[in-house]
């Protein structure tokens, strides 16, 4: 496991903590974090709305998308890596649903049917390697359908965050579970940003536990990833940004090459 660097790795030491993975350990907390995200969610609504058909989610983590989609009466397919947010996924999942969970590598997944829709969401292609991604993109085009859209979503950063000297981004959330610290430190050099949390547990104004967890992510733009779809034989139909910032989202709608 890696160590958290910055503010986060000088509070682990000073409490005595062993950093522990967001996506399995931390799943709860993760959760926490997710579930107050509603970027991308009407954009992806629209999209399989006029695609019709299967969607395929790709790191769906714990239906932060999954959910309204479901409840606009689509199938999906919801795949994940990590068994701990599928479990949060399945509990709450209506009694009839048309969800279908599968933990399994986005990178390695065969499935059994064509898709009108693939998401890749939450800027979640940044937890693959370029290797990697060349390997998702492939399993993604030989699951859409002849007239599919790949829907993905990545970050465009300011040039000082992607600049050689570390930098660090902090912030503070206050929740039913206690109080969460999330420190994202961007380093230039290495092209990697890692996300450190540390949860605090509050019961009656009294701190029960305290815990940190991390994950690390490439660096990786637009531009780049534009070129990556493109080898992989998509071509990028719609390009949207959000908000100018130090953080830009980026949202690629993709179709088959012609």
């Amino acid at each position: 496991m890696i160590s958290p660097p910055g503010t986060a790795g000088a509070l682990a030491a000073l409490y005595g903590l062993e950093p522990v993975p967001l996506y399995s350990a931390g799943a709860t907390v993760y959760d926490d974090i997710a579930q107050i995200d509603r970027a991308e969610i009407g954009d992806v609504l629209r999209l399989a709305q006029r695609v019709g058909g299967p969607v395929l989610e790709l790191a769906c983590g714990s239906g932060r998308v999954t959910l309204p989609l479901l409840a606009r009466g689509h199938r999906v397919v919801a795949l994940d890596n990590s068994a701990a947010l599928l479990r949060l996924l399945s509990d709450r999942l209506p009694d009839v649903s048309g969800a279908r969970l599968v933990e399994a590598d986005m990178t390695s997944f065969e499935l059994d049917e064509a898709y009108g829709l693939v998401v890749l969401a939450a800027t979640s292609v940044c937890l693959l390697d370029s290797r990697q991604r060349a390997a998702a993109f492939e399993r993604v085009r030989a699951h859409l359908a002849a007239d599919g859209l790949f829907y993905v979503s990545v970050l465009d950063l300011a040039d000082r965050l992607r600049a050689a000297r570390p930098v660090e981004r902090t912030s503070v959330l206050v929740g039913p579970r206690g109080v969460t610290s999330l420190f994202q430190h961007f380093d230039g050099r290495r092209g990697v940003r890692t996300t450190s949390v540390l949860h605090e547990s509050v019961v009656d104004g009294v701190t029960t536990d305290r815990a940190v967890y991390i994950s690390e992510i490439n660096m990786v733009g637009s531009d780049e990833l534009v070129r990556e779809l493109g080898a992989a034989g998509f071509e990028v139909l719609e390009r949207r940004s959000g908000p100018a910032g130090e953080q830009v989202q980026v949202q690629l709608v993709c179709g088959r090459r012609r």
